[in-house]
Parts: structure tokens; sequence; C-alpha cells
């Protein structure tokens, strides 16, 4: 376990789940209303906590009833509040978020009217008590103060930075971090099209730091010191949920995966598997549980082109059905739409790898792999029912949460 100081912004954040994104001028009902602690560094320290770390957040509040909410809700996700700057005058940040249901999109409105987190503040901090230190990228003015002073009087402990937007004087405070997480964002808005680009641009500004930029689905760039820029790929979703706090929960997976003395691609590799996790779930709560609960169904090294795979599956009414179909892993509930029977009910699932049709032994109905319409028999134009599914690091397939 590790003690992280977080510094950055403490947002109220009301979620409003609403079946689309509402057009200009319409009048759209929420499906949901839902009240939550916000801002990325609150977003990291809560995913740090479930990682099993001791966080605490240095961060400015009112002295309003949004600010009580705050704290509460802090205090509920086990982040400390013994460094919080309460101002007497002003409002505590709030923000109204619309979670698209259809895709998961998140679109934010942010309101804030307090001053951010004081240089003399920070400065009464005894920061040499902290194993690492995460640091949002704003409030630059005071910003490269309290950077100064980590570099002083910290010895080993790391300092991370991210970079989410624009702001003046940002560039010039990049070396002062051991790790910087830049986002895509950023990346658009300096005019760089992808985080190849950036970063071999950021490599310059910041030679001996490690760089990350995250990319959405195209997944993350990322380099090491005198090293070349290198890519992973992000998992595979099939649908999200929500995407809410997902770039805080890739954060928060790299610093803990250093922590644990992975390099940087394997951190990467981490922050990938928990962020995909994230966004086949609402919110950040119980991160972890699924994880840990989930059992493999197969290996991707078991599923060929030229069979199929049928694996239990206690989460369905039915087995699973696994083929390789192209470069990608096709799966449906091995259940014909004909007779509500296994297509193995009477012998093996037949696989035609020219006309890539998969049979029903029972009464011959033919399946397209690639879609699991039927083409031909008894069940014309039904479809097989799809499982969504995803693969670790390790090749290992699970039911997708």
């Amino acid at each position: 376990m590790a003690n992280i100081l977080g510094i950055g912004n403490v947002v109220l954040d009301t979620l409003l789940t609403t079946s689309h994104y509402p057009q200009e001028d319409e009048e759209l009902r929420a499906l949901t209303r839902h009240y939550q602690v916000g801002g990325n560094a609150c977003n990291s320290l809560y995913v740090l906590s479930q990682l099993g770390h001791r966080c605490s957040l240095a961060a400015s509040i009112g002295g309003d009833q949004a600010a009580k909410q705050l704290i509460k809700g802090l205090e509920e996700r086990h982040i400390q509040t013994d460094h919080l700057q309460r101002f007497i005058q002003g409002q505590s940040p709030t923000s109204y978020v619309f979670v698209n249901q259809a895709n998961g999109s998140r679109t934010i409105t942010h309101y804030r009217n307090l001053p951010e987190l004081s240089f003399d503040f920070f400065a009464k901090i005894e920061i040499e008590h902290y194993d690492w230190l995460h640091f949002e990228g704003r409030n630059v003015e005071n910003l490269k103060g309290m950077l100064n002073i980590a570099k002083t009087f910290l010895t080993h402990q790391p300092i991370s930075l991210e970079v989410e937007k624009p702001r003046d004087g940002l560039e010039d405070l990049l070396p002062q971090a051991n790790v910087i997480f830049f986002s895509h964002h950023y990346a658009r808005a300096k005019g760089y099209q992808n985080g190849q680009d950036l970063l071999e641009a950021m490599k310059r500004l910041a030679p001996h730091s490690q760089l990350v930029c995250t990319w959405g689905s195209e997944g993350a760039w990322f380099c090491a010191p005198n090293q070349a820029v290198d890519h992973l790929p992000s998992h595979t979703l099939p649908q999200a949920v929500d995407t809410l706090g997902a770039g805080d929960t890739f954060n928060a997976a790299v610093i803990d995966a250093f922590i644990r003395g992975l390099d940087l691609q394997q951190a990467v590799a981490e922050g990938h598997r928990l962020a995909a996790r994230k966004c086949r779930q609402a919110g950040l709560d119980d991160l972890l549980s699924a994880l840990q609960e989930r059992q493999p169904l197969a290996n991707i090294k078991q599923v060929t082109n030229a069979k199929t795979l049928v694996v239990p599956c206690d989460e369905w009414p039915h087995s699973v059905v696994l083929i390789k179909h192209d470069d990608t892993i096709k799966a449906y509930q091995n259940n014909c739409p004909h007779q509500d029977v296994p297509l193995n009910e009477v012998y093996k699932i037949d696989v035609n790898p020219f006309d890539k049709t998969l049979k029903c032994s029972v009464h011959d109905a033919f399946f397209n792999i690639e879609d699991g319409v039927c083409v031909a028999g008894p069940c014309l134009n039904e479809e097989l029912t799809p499982v969504d599914i995803d693969v670790d690091e390790e090749g290992n397939l699970y039911l997708a949460k």
C-alpha cells in the first residue's frame, strides 16, 4: 500500500442519464438523476483507494451545502480530507453531466466560482510523508510553486501530472513531472492528429519524463526517456455503458502499476484493462469486484476458424459457442432459434470454412459466422443471440460486463 496525495479539483456532479444526447432547444426527460463526487484527481484517488492505497486530496471547497456533500462523498470513498482548503465566499464547483444511454458518451457543463488551491496552503502540507504525488494540470499560477516545492523536498517519490487541456504556461512545467498523462483533447487542441506526433513533440520538452497519451478507442501512445514512442490498442468494447471517469481510471491503474514495479508498457496495459472495465459499468463503485470474480470462458489460443468451441456459462441459460472469424472472436448463445435447442444437440456443430457458416445439428439451419443470421434452413433470417466478450492481455476470453 502506498500513501498518495492528489492535488486538483473536487466537483459535485449531477449525472442525468438520457435516452440520447439532447438537441438544441429540445425538452428531454432524464431517465435517472444521480449525485456524486467528481473531478479528475478525485476519481483517480477513488480508484487508487479501491486498489488498496491510502489516498488524500488537496483541493479547495466552499462553505455551501455542496461542500458538505463533497466532504461526505470523499469520506465514503475513503479519501482523506485533511488538506481541503475552505473558502467562505464562493460556491463549490459543480457539473451537470449528460450520460447518453445509447452509447455511454458523456457531455459536461461545468460551473466554478471559487478560488483554486493556494500555494501558501499547499506549502504547509508535509508532502514528504507521501509516496506519490499526482497533480492535475490546472491552476498554473500556483502549480509552478507547488511543483518546485515537491522537487525540492521529495527525495525519491514520483510526481505525476495530468494534462487534460491547454493552459498558458503549462508546458514550461512538464520537466518537473516523472510521469505525464496527456489527453487526446489536449493533443487535438494543439493541432496533433494522433498520440505519436504529440509525444514526439513532448519528448523535446520533457526528455526525462515517462509520457502517455490516451486516445479513446484508438488506445494509447507512450514512451520512456531515450526510447521510441510505442502504441498499445485499447480493449474492444461491444457497447460502452458509461465513459465518465475512464481516463481517470486509466491514470490510476498506471500509477498503481508503477508502484507495483511494472514497466511503462505493462502499466499502460493495466490502464487499458481497468478503463475498459469502467466503461462497462455506471460509475466507479465496486470497480474491482467483477474483475476478481470473473472466470474466463476460454483462451483465445483454443479458438479457431475451423471448428466451434462450446463452453459452459453460468450467467446464461445456455452454453456459449466460440469461433474465430477473420481476426475476431465471435460468440453466440448455444441455442437455435428454430426450436430452442442447442446447436450441438445431436452431434457437433459443422463449420463450412468456405461459406463461413455453421450448421445446427438438429434441422440443418445454416448461420453466418460473422453476424449469426440464418441464411438457409427452417429459421431463415432469424438470428443466433450474440454474446459480448472481451479479452485480457493473456488472451483469456470473458463475458463483457
